[in-house]
């Protein structure tokens, strides 16, 4: 399984804790956009079923992304959001295992771990948002995450019984 380095962990959580709701947003819509492109090379990396599964999750961070930026375009009319220049949430702390994916089962182990970590990003920034819009927007991408995990999780465990 892949690990997690704790110390990139905690260094989000003190960048989160230092955003205002503007900049929550603008991090969340670059955070899918980035977790997009992460799951597109992934399934380049991969073989059979999995490349599916891959760019199925893509395609869904793409629509999430689309949903935060939407929402965001009614909270700040007049507001392009910021461009952050930074791995998303949920990759960041297993980036490195992920760029030197070799298999399928690590690959499935890394998307776990991934998808495993956006939904307590997302619970975070759901608690952390004075807006009820925004924060009911944030719990519904981690309720999405969850059910991502659940999905992998099954390939994971049919590819362990095999």
């Amino acid at each position: 399984m892949a690990t997690i380095d704790v110390d990139i962990i905690q260094d989000v959580e003190v960048l989160l804790r230092n955003l205002n709701g503007y900049e929550l947003l603008s991090y969340a819509i670059c955070n899918e956009e980035c977790g997009a492109e992460s799951y597109e090379w992934l399934s380049g990396r991969v073989e059979g079923i999995l490349v599916d599964e891959f760019k199925h999750l893509a395609k869904e961070k793409r629509k999430q992304a689309a949903q935060i930026r939407e929402l965001f375009k009614r909270l700040y009319p007049n507001m392009d959001p910021l461009k952050f220049n930074a791995p998303p949430l949920d990759t960041l702390p297993v980036c490195g295992e992920m760029m030197g994916v070799e298999d399928v089962e690590k690959a499935l182990a890394i998307a776990l771990l991934s998808e495993a970590i956006g939904k307590d990003v997302y619970r975070k920034l759901q608690r952390m948002t004075g807006d009820e819009e925004t924060a009911e927007l944030f719990g519904r991408l981690a309720e999405i995450k969850e059910e991502a995990y659940k999905r992998l999780l099954e390939f994971y465990e049919t590819m362990i019984e095999r």
